[in-house]
């Protein structure tokens, strides 16, 4: 009976967590196909009137989005707003935060309704509102990884286009139009506030802060000082791309070096999992006094954030920053 009723648990969650990842991939296109749309009849309207028209995304004022100018104030979501700026999905926190909300409360809704233990549903509803935190951190750090990667690359593309007489700005738009993205893209994005009219070292400043990039910061700073001292601009971004280019190569060895550290780290922190579930397998009920007695409950839980505590140390004692 127990086995049956996690069944029909984990059923019931996944087609809430199923439709919504459809229904948020069909919303993205929806969306992305009606702003092309209507940018594109604003371009048939006849002009009437002395406003000049614009393609730049209106600037919403505080009584457009009251809620989202609420959520931004909360100093507790410092964490969801750093992580959706690094994964590239800044425009996205109310969605992110009904998401989270959905997936905690779930549970707990499933088991008033259905009479599952609303201890288990609270444990089951923690773990799924952390998913959108993981997946976050790992969107984000694949980007940066792929963008710091393609950096020299990129560094080099713009060496040999102002070695060849161009601007500035038509080096950024090489890179914008040859390198693939995530660092052709940002560069796009570089390339077009440069032509709002700021300066390439403040054109920098939010793709530093959005890929978390210490490479790109040290290209940034390089550009800053050699536009208050002044010098060749193509030679000081050769130089500093080699040291770049080192910094990726020693980050290489040491990822290779700790993969056996990392590893480890992985299968002590799923251990006790596959453990407790291996049991509950084997022996149905063998487990059961952690969920009903209080007890257990509380150990249960001094367990699970012993565990968090663990993987986090571990993860920590196993990355090198370079």
């Amino acid at each position: 009976m127990p086995h049956i009723k996690f069944e029909i648990l984990l059923a019931i969650l996944a087609v809430p967590i199923v439709g919504g990842i459809i229904s948020t991939r069909f919303w993205v296109k929806r969306r992305e196909q009606g702003t092309i749309a209507m940018r594109l009849s604003q371009w048939a309207k006849p002009t009437v009137t002395n406003v000049p028209f614009t393609l730049l995304k209106k600037q919403q004022s505080d009584s457009d989005t009251p809620i989202k100018q609420y959520l931004l104030t909360i100093p507790a979501l410092d964490a969801l707003k750093t992580l959706l700026l690094e994964a590239n999905l800044e425009d996205h926190l109310l969605f992110f935060l009904l998401l989270i909300a959905s997936l905690l409360f779930l549970p707990l809704l499933i088991a008033f309704f259905l009479g599952f233990n609303v201890f288990i549903a609270a444990l089951v509803g923690l773990v799924l509102a952390g998913l959108p935190f993981i997946a976050l951190k790992t969107i984000a750090g694949a980007e940066r990884t792929k963008f710091c990667e393609q950096l020299p690359d990129a560094i080099d593309l713009m060496v040999a286009v102002l070695r060849s007489g161009h601007s500035i700005s038509q080096s950024v738009k090489a890179v914008a139009d040859e390198i693939p993205n995530p660092c052709g893209k940002e560069f796009a994005a570089v390339l077009h506030r440069m032509n709002l009219g700021q300066p390439l070292p403040q054109s920098l400043i939010l793709s530093t802060k959005r890929f978390n990039s210490y490479e790109l910061d040290l290209i940034r700073r390089a550009v800053a000082i050699q536009a208050e001292v002044g010098g060749s601009l193509a030679e000081l971004l050769d130089k500093t791309n080699s040291t770049l280019r080192e910094r990726l190569k020693l980050a290489r060895q040491l990822r290779v070096i700790t993969v056996q550290s990392r590893l480890s780290a992985q299968i002590i922190g799923l251990l006790p999992i596959i453990l407790a579930i291996g049991l509950n397998f084997i022996s149905p009920g063998y487990l059961q006094i952690l969920v009903e007695d209080k007890l257990g409950q509380t150990m249960l839980v001094g367990v699970i954030m012993l565990e968090i505590i663990g993987i986090f140390v571990m993860q920590r004692l196993s990355t090198l920053k370079v």
